[in-house]
């Protein structure tokens, strides 16, 4: 292995003095390819969040190999090849600026002061497409901060309404680094002049963002940009600095961002993650409640995300709200396209040891987990809250007399059989029911 290791460095060494000796800089390390150590004409992101060329990845995706080949992890049916713009980017300007040639189709770099290899999305020779790619880098360039607030303003709202309408149009937007200056933005590097914009500008660059996440590709790509950092400076700052519409929309862009595994880890490990959205389920407005409460349950699909939501305090938070207001609490569940809320990340945090501790301290809510329940006529708590209330009893009384005690106190288990009979037993939250009648009942 070591002789591996060895001979790897090497071989780096030589092409480092072989590009020098043709009077060409030395490129960044992160420019090479970590297959065949050549300069990337198209850099693609695996989902194990590693960069390659596109044709050396490919053709060890086409040998038979399964796993990444740096970090060895198996990549099972998900071999997409996400471009990775902001490294293009980076390369292209690299080149440009060493007249160093980038060869079609990964074949490294070479000297002769030729332009880089067109993007194979905006290579159309079309007048219209020419015209359209224009007007986006014209408006990436809006964005800078030595321009006046106003034309900020103008063109971040542009780009949003642009990386809504198409998948061409938001690809152009990223090519032409625009996913940069929008995190430059949120991150206060690129401030306007005049505060009383500043929101505007906040809530548009948000939603652009969060419209560029429309295409799986871009979900890996604008985390490994750093979009995580500048969501979460939003929600990490005081209400009245951050409107409530951005803290919202960026709760929205992270529920958008965990959709992919690999992001759900690396946004759960974040330390503004869970306190961020916490903050927001807590005191944001009914929207923003709403938001905060499904990007927690998207991230908690993976289990340390549970975990680190617990230790962020969400259960004190959820309870406190189960017991305040049942009904509103299962409300949020009424439209099936948002997802499941708060009665639903009870559900999942009741899974994990630690969350069916926090819930434990907190006998009162078991009340109004009965009564959402029980609340079969209802038309604005869906058989999905009900269902849930069943899970979270049945998962916090397994074990702990208690709760059990409180439970049947309560009426839980003739609450739990009528809804089962209720359901005819053919549905999973008929079998829920069922379980929890027979828990109580032994």
């Amino acid at each position: 292995m070591q002789a591996r290791v060895r001979a790897r460095e090497s071989q780096v060494e030589f092409l480092a003095m072989e590009t020098s000796s043709q009077g060409i800089p030395a490129p960044p390390e992160d420019f090479r390819c970590p297959i065949s150590l050549e300069v990337m004409a198209e850099p693609v992101i695996l989902w194990t969040g590693q960069t390659y060329d596109r044709q050396s990845i490919q053709r060890w995706l086409d040998s038979g190999h399964t796993t990444c080949p740096k970090t060895k992890q198996e990549l099972h049916d998900d071999t997409r090849l996400i471009p990775n713009y902001a490294l293009r980017s980076l390369i292209q300007s690299w080149a440009a600026a060493n007249s160093v040639e980038l060869a079609s189709g990964g074949g490294g770099a070479s000297g002769g002061g030729s332009k880089s290899k067109k993007s194979s999305i905006c290579s159309s020779d079309s007048s219209s497409n020419r015209a359209r790619k224009e007007a986006v880098e014209a408006l990436v360039r809006g964005i800078l901060a030595a321009n006046p607030a106003s034309l900020i303003r103008d063109s971040v709202r542009e780009l949003r309404i642009l990386a809504k309408e198409s998948r061409p149009q938001r690809a152009m937007i990223c090519e032409a680094g625009g996913v940069a200056k929008l995190l430059d933005l949120l991150l206060g590097k690129s401030r306007p002049a005049f505060p009383d914009l500043q929101n505007e500008i906040e809530e548009n660059a948000v939603v652009a963002l969060l419209n560029l996440c429309a295409d799986d590709e871009n979900k890996v790509g604008l985390v490994a940009e750093g979009a995580v950092d500048a969501i979460l400076h939003i929600l990490s700052r005081h209400h009245h600095q951050a409107s409530i519409d951005t803290r919202a929309s960026a709760a929205l862009a992270i529920t958008s961002l965990a959709m992919v595994d690999v992001n759900k880890a690396i946004i759960g490990r974040h330390p503004g993650a869970m306190p961020g959205l916490v903050r927001l389920l807590s005191s944001g407005s009914p929207r923003g409640k709403k938001d905060a409460a499904i990007a927690l349950y998207s991230l908690c699909m993976l289990p340390d995300n549970r975990r680190r939501a617990v230790a962020a305090g969400v259960v004190s938070v959820l309870l406190t709200a189960v017991e305040n207001d049942a009904r509103y609490c299962a409300a949020h569940l009424a439209a099936p396209a948002e997802g499941e809320a708060v009665l639903a990340l009870l559900d999942v945090l009741a899974t994990c040891p630690e969350g069916r501790a926090e819930m434990r301290l907190r006998r009162g809510v078991v009340p109004a987990l009965v009564r959402v329940m029980g609340a079969a006529g209802d038309s604005a708590v869906p058989l999905r809250a009900r269902e849930s209330c069943a899970a979270v009893l049945y998962a916090v009384c397994c074990e702990d007399a208690t709760w059990t005690a409180i439970a049947r106190d309560a009426g839980a288990a003739a609450v739990a059989g009528e809804m089962a009979r209720g359901l005819n037993g053919e549905c999973r939250a008929a079998r829920k029911a069922a379980s929890l009648v027979q828990l109580l009942s032994a």
